[in-house]
């Protein structure tokens, strides 16, 4: 069982909801300190786990996910591509999906969440709704995550 919040924009929305609904919030809270208590044992499992989620493909390991930028380093969006494949100079990539990588560089911008909260719906849920109960279950199921991810097992 995930923790309402009790505060805040989010109160009544449990942590798995937050992070895919709003991801600059949740990582900028965790690094400030902002749970304690049961929510901050949540909230420390699940920043573990947002930052290392498996690519659900068959041979995982030869595939990564693929951040794009432009020119003006606004993010673009993200997919999964095959690891040999062609790597553009400014895109990224990592061997698992990581839903705090727009905060690095210090880019914060909503429209940079949304893009990648898009992009992660099409990716692990066909494009379906976010509901309460599809957050939390993705995060609750440790296959998700890559073994750094896994060992965050705290429920």
């Amino acid at each position: 069982m995930w923790t309402p919040l009790n505060f805040g924009k989010h109160a009544g929305r449990t942590l798995p909801q937050v992070v895919l609904s709003d991801p600059n919030w949740f990582f900028w809270a965790v690094s400030k300190d902002i749970f304690v208590g049961k929510l901050g044992s949540e909230a420390k499992a699940l920043d573990l786990r947002a930052r290392n989620i498996g690519i659900p493909k068959p041979n995982a390991k030869k595939w990564e996910v693929e951040y794009r930028w432009d020119r003006e380093h606004r993010f673009l969006g993200c997919d999964f591509v095959r690891g040999e494949s062609f790597r553009h100079p400014l895109f990224s990539r990592l061997p698992h999906f990581d839903l705090a990588y727009v905060r690095q560089g210090n880019i914060h911008d909503i429209r940079d969440c949304r893009l990648l909260i898009r992009d992660f719906r099409r990716l692990y849920f066909g494009g379906s709704n976010l509901t309460k109960r599809r957050c939390e279950e993705f995060f609750d199921d440790e296959d998700n995550f890559t073994k750094m991810g896994r060992s965050s097992m705290f429920i």
